[in-house]
């Protein structure tokens, strides 16, 4: 939303496989002490999104510490959640 860039994948995911492996890596990353922002708001936003399919994106380069992932309706025209996962050092 400031401008950063950002790549959106090609093809469409089904959102169900989403929350499966993002729950699993938020149990990781809880696990390995790995710093997060808005996980568990992002799985939530997943579930309650009621899209059949998402676009996936990522943020691959910000002055931030973290990685961010982002969830992308079908058409690509809204953020559905958006996740931030600590860098390694």
């Amino acid at each position: 939303m400031a401008g950063a860039h950002f790549t959106i994948w090609p093809g469409l995911v089904p959102t169900s496989e989403l929350i499966s492996i993002y729950r699993r890596r938020a149990r990781h990353t809880r696990r390995k002490n790995i710093p997060t922002l808005g996980f568990d708001e992002a799985i939530l936003n997943l579930e309650a999104c009621g899209l059949e399919h998402l676009n996936l994106g990522i943020v691959p380069s910000t002055p931030s510490a973290y990685h961010f992932q982002l969830f992308l309706s079908p058409d690509s025209s809204r953020v559905v959640a958006c996740l931030g996962v600590g860098r390694n050092p």
